[in-house]
């Protein structure tokens, strides 16, 4: 009897130990993480999806900022039509057939296309996809940025109404091209950024839209009920076929 209780006592399997709850990460650390494409001589392509006021814009800013004091890109082009007032800080013009000041250009090295519906001036997203796409050809490192993914999208937001900026999701990493983009929803981004994106900034998401993505996308659970508590200016970093690395990162302004 002795040795039968000896036998099953080996014989019980240990459980795993729990994996620790997220720890708290360096805005540096969630940085090179976004940068990291850009070692390999590949163009990084970055996103940030979340709900409205918790800071998209306001970490992207942080993204282009950090990429130009790095000298990792030589020049920024930013589409930004969706409100009165501009969300990025760079070279003001309403088209891509104004040209801006080559003294200004040198320094600030920052072009953020606007419109100008009072003047009735209309500035597309492709229209300024494509002016990136012809300085990446021309050997330039350029990063488009979209202030509002769903200007590049049909209305249903599963198709594209600039391929330019699609280019940049697929194929602009070949000349060091550089994407970044936000958006709201998860339901209305293609297939096609998620699966070209190397890494996509998860902000706040209510439980309905943390589900979506978990669905689509098929999450660590952990990181799924997470999104719905991340507070404002509060992000963790998906990768793409990587296990998510536990951590939240602060990105306030």
């Amino acid at each position: 009897m002795a040795t039968a209780k000896a036998l099953q006592k080996k014989s019980r399997v240990v459980p795993a130990p729990r994996p620790a709850g997220p720890t708290r990460g360096a805005r540096e650390e969630a940085l090179e993480l976004i940068f990291a494409p850009l070692e390999q001589g590949d163009g990084f392509r970055h996103g940030a999806l979340g709900a409205p006021g918790y800071g998209k814009t306001t970490h992207m800013r942080a993204v282009i900022a950090a990429a130009l004091e790095r000298d990792l890109v030589d020049v920024v082009v930013t589409h930004d039509t969706k409100g009165a007032q501009p969300e990025f800080d760079g070279i003001y013009l309403r088209s891509t057939s104004e040209q801006p000041d080559a003294a200004e250009l040198e320094q600030r090295r920052h072009v953020v296309y606007r419109g100008d519906p009072h003047a009735d001036v209309d500035c597309p997203a492709e229209e300024a996809a494509m002016l990136a796409r012809t300085i990446a050809r021309s050997g330039q490192r350029v990063l488009f940025n979209v202030g509002e993914l769903k200007n590049c999208l049909s209305d249903g937001g599963r198709g594209w109404t600039a391929p330019s900026a699609l280019w940049f999701s697929a194929q602009g990493r070949q000349l060091k091209g550089c994407l970044t983009w936000t958006n709201q929803q998860p339901k209305r981004c293609p297939d096609e950024i998620f699966d070209q994106s190397t890494t996509v900034a998860f902000l706040h998401h209510n439980e309905r839209s943390a589900n979506y993505l978990s669905n689509t996308l098929m999450l660590d659970a952990e990181m799924v009920a997470i999104l719905p508590k991340l507070g404002k200016f509060e992000l963790v970093i998906w990768q793409p076929e990587l296990e998510w690395n536990r951590k939240v990162y602060p990105f306030p302004p």
